[in-house]
């Protein structure tokens, strides 16, 4: 049965908080008491992981960075090593995210890693396994507390990761749904799916419940969005501002 009090996603860490895809909205996410966080991941023209939302830098640059423009995938890592993303930040690894993502106890907060070019999932599988091991190790023993999931809108990277890795657990997520993308869901053995929350049906609750598998809406940024995901019902619930969530979430209970 799906809880009426979702376990809250830190999206982009704490996207409203502090900049975006950066260390310190990570640690921030964690701080304000996200249960899970989500990240980007791009590739950078070398082959290394790059977490940033966008598929250029532009958006999210300051002002003042060394470099403010350009193409990820045309990028080098030492160059965007360089770039500021906002408030002195730069754009981290995913080894340097998932360090982020510990609490205080020590514990960890699993991560959801979006895979946004499909060619990067080999590279956050060795991050993965450099980081945690492989399907031997304790870390995957429960799908349900493994310290990251990969996520995608695009199933070949989950595929792939699915022949080479099967113990990381998968998300599938969408705008909208289908019977084919919920065949898609269960063709890729995933554990969460997730659907945008102005787009998800009563219907996709059902649907998730019959294949046992997390549902995750996103992005809860208005009253609106959030209540509308508490009314559907779901597992997770992605929002920028974990602080914001949670009081709401609490008001909402005691009506």
């Amino acid at each position: 049965m799906t809880p009426t009090q979702p376990a809250l996603v830190g999206h982009r860490g704490a996207a409203a908080l502090d900049p975006e895809n950066t260390v310190r909205s990570f640690r921030r996410g964690v701080a304000e008491g996200s249960t899970l966080l989500e990240c980007d991941v791009h590739l950078s023209a070398d082959g290394q992981d790059v977490i940033l939302h966008d598929a250029t830098l532009d958006r999210t640059v300051q002002a003042d960075s060394p470099l403010r423009t350009g193409a990820v995938a045309d990028l080098t890592r030492a160059q965007l090593d360089r770039v500021l993303v906002g408030e002195g930040e730069h754009i981290p690894t995913l080894a340097q995210v998932l360090e982020a993502a510990v609490r205080e106890d020590g514990t960890r907060v699993p991560l959801l890693v979006e895979i946004k070019a499909p060619g990067a999932v080999e590279r956050v599988l060795e991050v993965l396994a450099e980081e945690f091991g492989d399907g031997g190790a304790e870390a995957w023993t429960d799908p349900s507390a493994a310290p990251a999931v990969l996520l995608s809108f695009h199933q070949e990277p989950l595929q792939h990761a699915q022949q080479v890795a099967p113990w990381i657990p998968r998300m599938l997520t969408t705008t909208a749904t289908s019977p084919e993308w919920w065949q898609a869901c269960r063709d890729l053995g995933v554990v969460h799916a997730g659907v945008r929350i102005a787009d998800a049906r009563q219907a996709d609750v059902e649907r998730a419940a019959e294949l046992g598998v997390a549902l995750n809406l996103w992005t809860a940024r208005t009253e609106e969005e959030l209540e509308r995901a508490l009314e559907l019902g779901c597992d997770t619930l992605t929002v920028d501002d974990p602080v914001w969530a949670a009081a709401l979430m609490e008001r909402h209970a005691l009506v």
